[in-house]
């Protein structure tokens, strides 16, 4: 499973075929871009060393060294990282691309300020793994900013009439799995294995434009009109973003820091 799903990433034309958070298309458009400012506003990035594991095509790479930090990025997705470093160069922005996987960093103990992992805990077979790396590469006294696809999510919950019928019925798939999702106390547990301390854990997404009410194999209706979705997005869940909803939101946010005992450790 492990060697399939890494396999799946660096092959083209599969991740880069669905994976374009910069499109204003995109149902969860204005939700990756509140997430953007979000961790933003997390740190001073004036030069601070940053990893960002899991880059992607860069987005929060490139925010960060438009920010002043020193950026090392890394993907598993060759074509992902292509695409990446060409938005860095439009962006005029220096970013040291590298290809590597996120359950064995190429970096050093205790080498960075701040780690970033974003939108990648989801995509790899061994979650524990990933966030021992990324414990183990944070200086200490740095800042971990992790996300997580929240199991429990409401338009997860919209989808169990589909997941019944997929359990009795399974089809076969080409494609191995590539997404895992987990819960809050997973999540925690996670980082606290790792020696990571939670600092502040954040949601987004109670009622996301991309939920959707399965009626049949091929039928399905949105389960809110996108308007009401992205107004109670701007105007309702703010405040509620740090509250126990938080355990039903699309995405959960930790920032953490390691515990002043925690060993660097592979």
């Amino acid at each position: 499973m492990a060697n399939e799903t890494k396999s799946y990433f660096q092959q083209k034309g599969t991740v880069i075929s669905w994976w374009y958070p910069e499109s204003e298309r995109e149902p969860l458009h204005e939700h990756y871009e509140e997430q953007l400012r979000w961790v933003l506003a997390q740190a001073n990035w004036q030069g601070a060393r940053v990893a960002d594991i899991g880059t992607g095509k860069g987005r929060f790479a490139i925010a960060c060294a438009r920010q002043g930090a020193k950026v090392y990025a890394l993907d598993i997705a060759p074509e992902m990282l292509d695409e990446a470093g060409r938005a860095a160069k439009r962006a005029g922005a220096r970013v040291r691309f590298v290809r590597g996987d996120a359950e064995n960093l190429p970096y050093p103990d205790r080498f960075f300020d701040i780690v970033l992992c974003m939108e990648t805990i989801m995509h790899v077979p061994h979650p524990e793994q990933l966030v021992r790396e990324v414990a183990r590469i944070v200086r200490p006294g740095g800042l971990v900013i992790m996300s997580m696809t929240n199991k429990y999510r409401i338009n997860a919950l919209l989808r169990l009439p589909e997941e019944l019928y997929r359990r009795l019925r399974p089809a076969k798939s080409e494609a191995p799995r590539y997404m895992w999702s987990y819960s809050v106390p997973q999540f925690r547990r996670f980082l606290h294995q790792a020696g990571l301390d939670i600092q502040t854990l954040h949601g987004q997404g109670l009622l996301q434009a991309n939920a959707r009410l399965r009626l049949g194999r091929k039928l399905s209706v949105a389960a809110f009109p996108r308007p009401f979705a992205l107004w109670f997005f701007a105007k309702v869940e703010p405040p509620l973003r740090e509250t126990f909803l938080r355990g039903v939101m699309g995405t959960v946010m930790a920032v953490a820091r390691p515990t002043p005992t925690s060993p660097a450790k592979r």
